[in-house]
């Protein structure tokens, strides 16, 4: 039996509505070990259950500029490899969402680059710790995936190959979950190594990919995998698994999704949300993935009824109103809404 770790980066948010199917259908499903690579602050709550269940743990303080945290981690690989640090800022001039995060003269409303430091924190545990040679499969996900399926067994993901969900690719290579080898995964973690030790002819090759004016996590995650000899191994699994927000979960993020009361939260990517619900009829456990079906299944949303549908929008409604007016500048917000509803009605028709 291969021996696996799965991993979550960045954070545990989410962690009362995700933890339980991820129990479930992951650890218990993969038996496997849970790894953590988070950013804490001293408001963190170490009683979640990801952190109780949590085999190794490797922390990082929040930072208000993450070009600080780019630092040092250049500061430990230039210590590590014997090579002077160059000026890995040059690289803030490849414009995009990749940077979020980094205190630039074009700042992103994103925080990508949390994520490419939280890989590099991970890869930095596993070889300080001697963890490589433990596990012979490395699953890379998301803390606030609610699993609607069991995770793929291993049976059915060829060793040789790197796995992602098939979707949400955005010009790129989705960078929610991926499971690959050890002999791999060095490779698919150290995203930040070129950024901060190569980082002129890293420039020199981004800026001249054609078409590609605006870098996004999962542009820079396909180019890597290219850089690095992988992309040709990528292979797809189906979502079976969807991002999820409670609803009384007011931190930033980059996209806030929306409620929907079939499941009582928000879901922050609806094209997640329906093929996981989608495939949840037909793969109910490892007999099913191993019969292959689903390989052919083309997933259709099943029909709401028009009385399911109000209830539905008049729900979800009050939530999205009731989460506008709990962030910050909500007094603005309603006044601008006051003013574009009145503005509409006195409006002469066209």
């Amino acid at each position: 039996m291969e021996r696996v770790l799965v991993c979550l980066l960045a954070s545990t948010r989410a962690h009362q509505l995700s933890f339980p199917s991820f129990k479930r259908r992951v650890l218990d499903e993969l038996n496997g070990d849970l790894a953590l690579a988070l950013l804490i602050d001293d408001n963190y709550d170490y009683s979640n259950r990801f952190w109780q269940h949590a085999k190794y743990r490797w922390t990082a303080p929040i930072y208000s500029d993450y070009g600080e945290a780019f630092d040092f981690a250049q500061r430990s690989l230039c210590q590590q490899y014997n090579v002077p640090a160059p000026n890995w800022r040059q690289m803030l001039q490849i414009k995009g969402a990749w940077q979020g995060g980094i205190r630039s003269p074009d700042p992103q409303p994103s925080a990508s680059s949390i994520l490419t430091f939280c890989r590099w924190l991970l890869l930095n545990g596993l070889h300080r710790d001697q963890i490589l040679d433990r596990y012979d499969r490395f699953v890379i996900t998301r803390p606030d995936f609610v699993w609607l399926c069991p995770h793929p067994p291993l049976s059915v993901l060829d060793r040789d190959a790197i796995w992602v969900p098939d979707g949400e690719d955005y010009s790129g290579l989705n960078d929610r979950h991926l499971v690959a080898s050890r002999t791999n995964i060095v490779n698919c973690l150290n995203m930040i190594e070129d950024i901060l030790l190569h980082p002129s002819q890293l420039y020199e090759e981004m800026r001249d990919v054609p078409g590609h004016y605006h870098w996004n996590d999962e542009l820079f995650l396909a180019h890597h995998l290219k850089r690095k000899g992988l992309f040709d191994k990528v292979m797809r699994f189906p979502y079976v698994m969807y991002s999820a927000r409670p609803v009384n979960d007011e931190s930033p993020t980059w996209r806030r999704g929306r409620y929907e009361p079939a499941v009582g939260h928000y879901v922050k990517y609806e094209m997640e949300y329906r093929a996981a619900s989608a495939y949840a009829t037909i793969i109910r456990n490892r007999a099913d993935w191993e019969s292959g079906a689903w390989k052919e299944f083309v997933p259709i949303s099943r029909p709401v009824s028009r009385l399911h549908r109000l209830r539905y929008a008049c729900e979800a409604s009050y939530f999205n109103i009731r989460s506008a007016l709990r962030r910050p500048g909500r007094i603005a917000r309603f006044a601008r809404f006051c003013g574009r509803a009145v503005n509409r009605k006195i409006q002469p028709p066209q």
